[in-house]
């Protein structure tokens, strides 16, 4: 009976350990405005843990997503590290080096608006979990729990 407990306590305690650490690519932010995006992933995640592109987007609906407006949108140059350990802090409205703006063609992105909800992400097929949505608010950037 001890060594059947002992077996359920170890192979639970793998089972967290997987799931844990197989997290894929996720974005988070600081309370600046304008926010800085870091970007992490599980030690074991085999995929989803490189970034194709970065959006903003205004959420002009609390209820709709149907709507949503690109505001920002920057690509990793061929050749850039766009892994989640070589992806650096990025600033909204400042492109880093090795990424190229795509949204706008011209010039910086909207300053971002008190009251208004935004949500930055990457590819939803290839990195689902890599979203975060906030709202600006008292001239902080505040995340907003996952949907």
């Amino acid at each position: 009976m001890k060594t059947f407990r002992l077996l359920i306590l170890f192979a639970t305690l793998t089972l967290i350990s997987f799931a844990v650490g197989c997290n894929s690519l996720r974005i988070s932010i600081n309370e600046t405005n304008p926010p800085v995006f870091r970007f992490s992933a599980g030690q074991l995640a085999e995929c989803c843990r490189h970034l194709a592109f970065l959006t903003v987007s205004e959420i002009p609906d609390r209820q709709s997503d149907a709507n949503a407006k690109i505001i920002w949108e920057i690509r990793p140059v061929s050749g850039t590290d766009n892994s989640a350990e070589g992806l650096p802090q990025i600033t909204y409205g400042q492109v880093p080096p090795g990424f190229v703006q795509k949204i706008p063609t011209v010039g910086p992105p909207p300053p971002l608006q008190e009251g208004k909800i935004y949500e930055a992400s990457g590819p939803p097929v290839e990195v689902p979990e890599a979203y975060v949505r906030f709202v600006i608010r008292d001239g902080k950037a505040i995340q907003m729990p996952r949907r």
